[in-house]
C-alpha cells in the first residue's frame, strides 16, 4: 500500500513536471523562432524541470525494480549466490544515496543557500535546482532499505501498479 502511494506521488509529480517542461520548451522555441526573440526564463525553467524530471524518475525507477543493472553476470549465479548480490546491490545503493546524494547533497543545498546565488532569468535561489539531489537520494535510501530488509528476511517486495499491469 505504502509503496503504491510512493510511486503514484512520484509518478504524478514526474508528470506534471514533465508536461510543464515540454510546455516551457515549445513556448521557448516559439518565442524565438516566431516571434524572434526567445523569452529569457524558458531556458532556465526547461533546465531546472530537466534536472527534476531525471531525479524524480531515478527514484521512481529504483522504486519499480526497474533501473539500469547489468543482469548477464549475476543471471547465471546459483540462487543463492544471486540472493546474495540482490543484497549487496541494494546494499551499495543504500551507501551511495545516503552518504553522496543524501548527506553530500544536503551539504551542497545548505551552501548555496547560504552563498545567495541567484537564476538570472528566474530570480530564484540555485539552491532549489540542487534540492532534487537530497530529497532523491533521500527516498532512494528508504526504498533501497526496504528491498535490503525485504532480502534478507526473505519477505516478497510490494508489487506497485506498474508492476502489476506489466504481469
Amino acid at each position: 500500500m505504502l509503496k503504491k502511494s510512493t510511486a503514484a506521488v512520484l509518478g504524478w509529480m514526474s508528470i506534471i513536471a514533465f508536461v510543464v517542461l515540454v510546455v516551457d520548451v515549445l513556448l521557448g522555441v516559439f518565442s524565438r523562432k516566431i516571434l524572434g526573440d526567445q523569452i529569457r526564463w524558458t531556458e532556465e525553467l526547461a533546465r531546472f524541470l530537466l534536472i527534476w524530471v531525471a531525479f524524480l524518475g531515478g527514484a521512481l525507477a529504483y522504486l519499480d525494480d526497474k533501473h539500469l543493472g547489468v543482469d548477464l553476470l549475476v543471471s547465471n549465479f546459483d540462487p543463492s549466490s544471486r540472493r546474495g548480490a540482490k543484497i549487496f546491490t541494494h546494499a551499495m545503493v543504500l551507501g551511495f544515496s545516503l552518504l553522496v546524494m543524501g548527506i553530500g547533497g544536503t551539504m551542497l543545498v545548505i551552501e548555496r543557500f547560504q552563498s545567495g546565488q541567484m537564476l538570472p532569468a528566474l530570480q530564484i535561489q540555485k539552491a532549489w535546482i540542487y534540492l532534487a539531489v537530497p530529497t532523491c537520494g533521500y527516498l532512494i535510501s528508504v526504498f533501497a532499505l526496504g528491498n535490503l530488509w525485504n532480502m534478507i528476511t526473505g519477505k516478497p517486495m510490494e508489487p506497485t501498479d506498474s508492476e502489476e499491469a506489466g504481469s
